[in-house]
């Protein structure tokens, strides 16, 4: 156990606890209280580390993940998660665990993004509604307060330009090559396609923001200039 909490970085009581839900291959005891853990023990347990970090899964989604299709790269599960076929239910209500995490969020947000429409009108969150959340709340606190001019109706902009963007690539990119795949060949190019094209829609829009964000720059250069001759 020393050795996998030096390998892993992760605590060993929830390494213990990881063992105790069915997460992780059963060690071998030997001796007293000492027990011998494979290799696959270790890449197990910084997969599980991964998938709580980048993707914010819970431990039951990892146990179905595992359950149903194994260890898959976090690349695979991006582009499952983006299907919406990470899971054979709807979006799972976030446990008490996870609640208890986002109690810092600000009740005034909460109650505009359900106004919105961003998460669930009403009734526990779920686990991507949560999600939500959570950025909202490290959002303000990078800055992007109501002082500061940002407020929740901003994030209600995203979320329409995302939808008019979504069926656009559904009529004029997904739907034109539909018959020409068969469903596996289809699947696969939507798995391996999807992570990339999130990458594409990050960059495009990072260039865009830039440029622009030049542009109103130097304008606002040229009129403090033109106010300084006058």
């Amino acid at each position: 156990m020393r050795d996998l909490v030096r390998l892993t970085g992760t605590p060993a009581p929830t390494i213990h606890f990881h063992l105790q839900q069915g997460l992780l291959p059963a060690a071998r005891k030997t001796a007293g209280n000492q027990a011998l853990y494979s290799e696959e023990t270790v890449r197990r347990v910084l997969w599980i580390r991964s998938l709580q970090a980048e993707l914010h899964l819970p431990l039951r989604s990892i146990r179905w993940l595992l359950e149903q299709h194994g260890e898959l790269p976090i690349t695979e599960i991006r582009a499952l998660q983006a299907l919406g076929s990470l899971l054979d239910e709807p979006d799972p209500e976030a446990t008490a665990e996870e609640l208890a995490a986002a109690e810092e969020a600000d009740p005034g947000d909460l109650a505009a993004l359900r106004r919105l429409g961003l998460v669930g009108a009403e009734g526990p969150l779920s686990s991507s509604d949560l999600r939500l959340v959570q950025i909202t709340t490290a959002m303000r606190r990078a800055g992007f307060t109501e002082e500061a001019g940002f407020t929740i109706e901003n994030a209600a902009l995203y979320r329409d330009a995302v939808e008019r963007l979504v069926k656009d690539e559904l009529a004029r990119i997904i739907e034109p090559v539909l018959t020409r795949h068969d469903p596996a060949t289809l699947r696969d190019l939507v798995r391996r396609g999807l992570p990339l094209t999130n990458q594409l829609l990050a960059l495009l829009h990072y260039k865009a923001l830039q440029t622009e964000a030049q542009r109103w720059l130097a304008l606002s250069e040229e009129q403090s200039a033109d106010r300084a001759t006058a």
